[in-house]
């Protein structure tokens, strides 16, 4: 494929996630909360434990939709800037963070929240603006992971951490045949009753199935230049978080 057919389907593929999660912002939190069972808020938790945050560190909150990761360093005393492509779902992650108090302009020594809107292959951001850059259940929904972890890579300070969290196949037998399942029979129905629109999650259990797995995208890590790469599983296999530092 030709460099410029590859731009055309990368253009193509943004244009449509952006639609997608426009349409379903006003219940996404709703349907994280029932189609994970509650279980995302720990999943997140455990993304900000991998990034090693202290008081008054600069962090960057990708693909920040709603903002919750966002808000999960800010308690911790991070100065946050959660930044997201979609500016529908960004007015909700705004709307949500002033109402928790949290809306502050992040300043030297001040825990709090800032918003901008941002492409994960072409962030608005200098060089080594940040302490860590976490992202969550956004880089399979990205054109190109390379070029985004790139980027998240070039943004990081020396010896920060770049953490994604997402979801990914499971790695127990016995939970594959009973996700597919739940996957492609329930998730779409949940979703499409509530949101109004299933064809938003009949895509996610194909993104999820698309994504390469954990020790190719640990790969992905690697070639961002990214050192002490890991990734660990959560719930057996349901997320995965990858981790790397820069050098």
């Amino acid at each position: 494929m030709s460099a410029q057919a590859e731009l055309g389907v990368a253009r193509s593929k943004e244009a449509m996630v952006k639609d997608m999660f426009a349409q379903i912002a006003p219940t996404y939190d709703l349907l994280n909360t029932l189609l994970s069972f509650n279980i995302h808020h720990g999943w997140r938790r455990a993304a900000l434990d991998d990034a090693c945050l202290r008081p008054g560190a600069c962090v960057l909150d990708l693909a920040t939709g709603t903002a919750d990761l966002a808000l999960g360093a800010a308690r911790r005393g991070a100065r946050v800037i959660g930044a997201d492509f979609c500016a529908p779902i960004l007015r909700l992650g705004q709307a949500k963070v002033r109402r928790l108090g949290q809306a502050k302009v992040p300043s030297t020594g001040d825990a709090g929240i800032a918003f901008a809107l941002g492409s994960a292959d072409h962030l608005p951001f200098a060089d080594n603006s940040f302490d860590a850059v976490v992202m969550g259940f956004a880089l399979r929904n990205v054109p190109s992971p390379e070029r985004a972890l790139a980027e998240m890579t070039r943004v990081t300070r020396p010896g920060g951490w770049v953490v994604n969290l997402d979801l990914t196949r499971p790695v127990r037998a016995w939970l594959r045949p009973l996700y597919r399942f739940y996957q492609n029979q329930l998730m779409p129905w949940v979703g499409g009753l509530i949101s109004g629109r299933r064809e938003a999650y009949t895509y996610l259990p194909q993104s999820i199935q698309g994504f390469p797995p954990p020790e190719t995208i640990a790969d992905v890590f690697r070639a961002a230049g990214l050192v002490d790469v890991s990734y660990r599983p959560l719930s057996g296999g349901l997320a995965t978080i990858h981790r790397g530092r820069k050098s």
